[in-house]
């Protein structure tokens, strides 16, 4: 099966998971902003594709094969290459995220993200095509200079698509299940914090998989499932958040401080 297919039915299946828990265990009851998240999505999806197409994969096979970078260098075999894949573009994600905040150019673009005031499992398909344009060459640059293997992008690509859908979900774990798990993956409620409206929470907790890189960061927050806040961001800091045009040309209108 072509890698992308391995993707995007790893991604579609936590996100059909992520739809069930939300049934079974709901953290809240909200209203989904669907229209939104899958419009902007969608915008995204056919800008990505229509400029850097496979670009990813084709760059793990041509350094798969011509031995470029440092797993190829090294002669890594397959398992270690495969799991320093996944630690290392999982840390540049995470790096990545944090500049997002920092960076006043790029929040413009990732408060889009943030805007959205119901949390929900449609939420981790919100990403503005200008952030994702502006994130792709990061992730092709981390692929060559680890000199990545194809397996190992594609097991990357699957479990961080996966754990972004369902980090977003709107369900709670039982807390020592949810206690037991913050110790090294990222929780629906870790991730919750992150989309909370007051500034130090979402200053934190910018992991996507791995919580030891937001340890290492000092930026872990620790966060209970069954607590309740407010979720986005304060008003005035975007256009409507529910509206499909309003939230695509967000970027572009002098709105919102860094965060």
């Amino acid at each position: 099966m072509a890698p992308e297919l391995w993707v995007s039915a790893a991604v579609g299946s936590a996100l059909a998971l992520g739809l069930a828990l939300e049934r079974v265990a709901p953290h809240e009851s909200v209203r989904p902003a669907w229209g939104v998240n899958l419009g902007i999505w969608l915008a995204a999806t056919a800008l990505r594709a229509a400029v850097f197409g496979g670009a990813e994969w084709q760059l793990a096979r041509w350094s798969e094969g011509g031995h470029f970078g440092l797993l190829q260098a090294a002669a890594a075999p397959g398992w270690l290459a495969i799991g320093v894949t996944v630690l290392g573009l999982d840390l540049v994600s995470y790096l990545w995220h944090r500049a997002n905040h920092a960076v006043p150019f790029l929040w413009r673009f990732h408060r889009v993200h943030h805007a959205d005031p119901a949390l929900h499992v449609s939420t981790a398909l919100r990403f503005h095509p200008g952030e994702i344009l502006m994130s792709v060459p990061v992730r092709l640059a981390a692929v060559a200079a680890l000199g990545a293997p194809v397996a190992g992008v594609v097991v990357f690509e699957c479990v961080f698509g996966a754990m972004n859908a369902l980090e977003h979900a709107r369900f709670a774990l039982p807390a020592p299940l949810e206690r037991a798990l913050q110790l090294w993956l990222v929780t629906p409620a870790l991730h919750r914090v992150h989309h909370s409206v007051v500034r130090r929470e979402h200053d934190s907790n910018y992991a996507t998989t791995f919580t030891l890189w937001d340890r290492a960061g000092r930026s872990f927050r620790a966060n209970d499932p069954a607590s309740h806040f407010p979720i986005g961001l304060g008003p005035g800091e975007t256009g409507d958040p529910r509206a499909l045009g309003a939230m695509l040309l967000e970027p572009f209108r002098a709105r919102g401080p860094v965060t």
